[in-house]
């Protein structure tokens, strides 16, 4: 059984008495098209260590990208990236108007976003 079927679904809806239909989720590849290579693009050379916080966070960032077969040398994977940003910032507001988070939370969950923007620039 796939983790996306219920065990013991229930009735649709209320509208039926037997049992509720149950959505499966496509297994495999994806129908997107997927930019990937047999090799991963631009792989740099592993450096040295940087004293930098910002190089550090950049080679993180860079490294989790590069496990999956992306890189932020990338345009379109960097365009990506930043716009996922956007995403958190907007998550980030959000939170501080239903009260989830407070002023100087946010100042920093936005100076920490706001820092993540310079990634791609960096590798």
């Amino acid at each position: 059984m796939s983790a996306a079927e219920p065990a013991h679904p229930g009735p649709d809806s209320g509208t039926s008495t037997g049992p509720a239909t149950v959505i499966l989720f496509r297994q495999g590849p994806s129908k997107r098209r997927r930019r990937r290579e047999d090799t991963v693009p631009n792989q740099r050379e592993p450096r040295e260590p940087s004293a930098s916080p910002q190089q550090r966070l950049a080679d993180t960032i860079e490294s989790l990208f590069l496990k999956h077969g992306r890189t932020l040398t990338d345009d379109d994977t960097a365009e990506a990236f930043l716009i996922a940003l956007k995403a958190v910032q907007f998550m980030h507001d959000g939170a501080l108007a239903q009260g989830v988070v407070g002023e100087e939370a946010h100042r920093e969950l936005r100076a920490m976003t706001e820092g993540m923007q310079a990634v791609p620039r960096i590798v």
